[in-house]
């Protein structure tokens, strides 16, 4: 029997639904522990912003919505069940499917995959307030997919907001079971003043989404004593691709925004104003050697030279997922073009790394590695 026959004969029996098979010629294994001296405890919000519209419906009276997700350090006594990486599976795995392009029978069982975080854990006990970092995922993508560094940052005593953008997000789940699809592709492939017309409102939506999550914060300390033990002096904000963009505009907007770092962030729709201004805050950027649209690292190059602050850091044999958590599940993420020449290891350890650093306020190594 030919090879060819042979691997169509196996996607088939994989595909009539034994999923122990499944797991076992295409495993998926649990994220990496976070290597901080503290326990890590999650916890979820979902947030009404009564004071805007929301932009991607057509009911005047839709206020925009953020379900959110946050990860802290949690008591060294915290016990309990290791959250699952999937919120309602059953609904994420069509994301997944969607944005890896493997068909969804051979990742159903990430459903399994466990996160290290404690749900519900009691927040550690702290003689000053805990820094914040809040996170922005990219286009299509979800508030987790950074699970890895959100559970770094908290291992090391930072507490990390991230929200699922509405409508931004693949899928966004509400308490009250409706839903926010992905309405944000660029199916028409716009250019020129068409192209500003389309995305520019989207991140100013987003950005507006972080800045209401700090109002938030701070409009709860003062009855909340979860949020009252979160420090709103020098907030770090970091993101994926359009989150770089975005953390970056929330940035340049909100003072109590301190830092901020892009992880292989889109540059392109980041306007022409701010590019040419720079920012003034410590600024770091993380990401592939190359992108296919050449302009990207040309705004990049123009923002940092325009920048006081501005470092990057490109590094060879690396995607554009594999600064996410995508990598990291399994070796698929390689077989499958998903994912860049760095060993798993070495790439994590990489991320992690810089971002653990940069927050921590370290200087950063701008060096390209070989």
């Amino acid at each position: 029997m030919r090879a060819g026959s042979m691997s169509a004969m196996l996607l088939g029996l994989l595909a009539s639904g034994c999923s122990s098979l499944v797991a076992k010629v295409f495993p998926l294994e649990d994220l990496p522990a976070p290597d901080g001296p503290f326990a890590v405890g999650v916890n979820f919000f979902e947030w009404v912003d009564p004071n805007r519209e929301e932009l991607f419906t057509t009911d005047p009276d839709d206020r925009r919505r953020l379900v959110g997700q946050v990860w802290y350090p949690a008591t060294p006594s915290a016990v309990g069940e290791r959250l699952p990486y999937l919120d309602r599976p059953d609904r994420r795995l069509d994301m997944i499917s969607y944005q890896s392009g493997l068909p969804k029978f051979m990742i159903r069982h990430m459903a399994k995959v466990k996160t290290h975080a404690i749900l519900g854990a009691p927040l550690l006990e702290s003689a000053t307030p805990l820094p914040l970092v809040l996170f922005s995922h990219g286009l299509s993508g979800m508030k987790n997919q950074n699970t890895i560094q959100a559970e770094t940052l908290a291992s090391h005593g930072f507490v990390v907001v991230s929200v699922d953008h509405a409508y931004d997000a693949f899928l966004t789940l509400f308490e009250d079971g409706t839903e926010a699809d992905y309405r944000s592709a660029d199916t028409e492939n716009r250019q020129g003043d068409d192209f500003w017309a389309f995305r520019l409102p989207q991140l100013k939506t987003r950005t507006k989404d972080l800045v209401f999550v700090l109002n938030e914060i701070e409009r709860l300390s003062v009855t909340d004593a979860f949020w009252a033990q979160v420090s709103l002096e020098s907030v770090g904000a970091f993101g994926h691709s359009f989150g770089g963009a975005t953390a970056l505009m929330a940035a340049t907007e909100d003072a109590r925004i301190g830092r901020c770092l892009a992880l292989d962030g889109w540059m392109l729709p980041v306007p022409t104003d701010i590019v040419r201004s720079g920012i003034s805050k410590p600024f770091h950027y993380l990401g592939q050697a190359a992108w296919d649209d050449p302009l990207n690292y040309k705004k990049l190059e123009r923002f940092l030279a325009a920048s006081s602050q501005g470092t990057k850091q490109l590094v060879p044999g690396t995607k554009h997922f594999d600064y996410s958590d995508a990598p990291q599940f399994s070796d698929l993420a390689k077989r499958f073009g998903l994912s860049g020449s760095l060993p798993r290891s070495e790439l994590r350890a990489l991320i992690d790394d810089t971002v653990l650093d940069f927050f921590q306020g370290k200087t950063m190594d701008t060096r390209d590695p070989d």
